[in-house]
């Protein structure tokens, strides 16, 4: 019996099975090597999915170049939907306030023309004191209506009113294409950003703090914005029309202080001949 068989029959390895175990042993570290980098990819997998923030849509992670848009697009998308909100508020204020002092100027210019004619159709059935103080009320009327009106075409609010409109139409315009523009660095929204600067800067006329603050509850889901909401926009109307409101009750409240602070000149009888 050969060595070769001596060595199969007591079970002792022989050069093939020194080979075969090497083999083996080479597998089973390749296997566990494959196994390690496969836990090691499915635990970088699992990172970045929780790195993965979806109301930004951005993912973070260090595998190569951002793939969505980055945190700072869907805060200019915030900022220009506040800033679109509030110059809409700002112009239909001002467009109000153009309403309501084309209205005032037409009451005052109406006191001053009425009491005039009414002056002068019933001049013999009123007393002298009657017709002076109606002279005063038409004079005041006439002053509110040359000062007033001087003051609010300067104003302009009607123009002020159409400037805030197109750059609330442009800013929301631009806002769109900022949202159906997919972003995958931050140097993407420098041409966006350059746009929305020039968009203001040829706005001449700005949105009130009242505004912003309408503008900013109206977007906001807090319980208290509602009731905040309610009471900017009373206080915007009171700042709006309480002006207007004076205006034309001031003719009338000078006739009646006119009347009661100024006492009648007492008429001397006329002999009976």
């Amino acid at each position: 019996m050969g060595a070769g068989a001596r060595r199969r029959l007591i079970g002792l390895p022989t050069v093939s099975n020194h080979l075969a175990m090497s083999n083996d042993s080479d597998s089973l570290a390749q296997h566990r090597w494959h196994e390690q980098a496969a836990a090691q990819d499915a635990d970088r997998h699992r990172q970045v999915q929780r790195e993965w923030t979806p109301n930004s849509g951005r993912l973070a992670g260090r595998e190569g170049p951002s793939l969505c848009e980055p945190d700072f697009k869907f805060k200019l998308l915030a900022d220009w939907q506040l800033v679109k909100r509030a110059r809409f508020q700002a112009a239909d204020r001002l467009d109000r306030r153009n309403g309501a002092s084309l209205f005032t100027l037409s009451t005052v210019a109406l006191y001053g023309g009425l009491v005039t004619v009414f002056v002068l159709i019933f001049k013999d059935s009123l007393t002298p004191h009657a017709r002076n103080v109606c002279d005063w009320v038409s004079a005041v009327a006439n002053w509110l209506t040359l000062t007033f009106s001087l003051t609010e075409q300067i104003k302009d609010y009607s123009g002020q009113s159409r400037a805030l409109h197109e750059c609330a139409q442009k800013v929301n315009d631009l806002r769109k294409r900022l949202q159906a523009t997919p972003i995958s660095a931050p140097q993407q929204l420098i041409p966006f950003v350059q746009a929305y600067d020039s968009i203001i800067s040829e706005c001449g006329p700005n949105h009130a703090p009242i505004d912003y603050e309408i503008a900013r509850c109206a977007g906001s889901r807090k319980p208290s914005a509602a009731t905040s909401l309610r009471r900017l926009k009373r206080w915007s109307m009171t700042t709006t029309y309480a002006i207007y409101v004076v205006m034309c009750l001031a003719p009338a409240l000078a006739g009646l202080l006119a009347w009661a602070l100024v006492p009648p000149v007492p008429v001397p009888p006329v002999p009976v001949p």
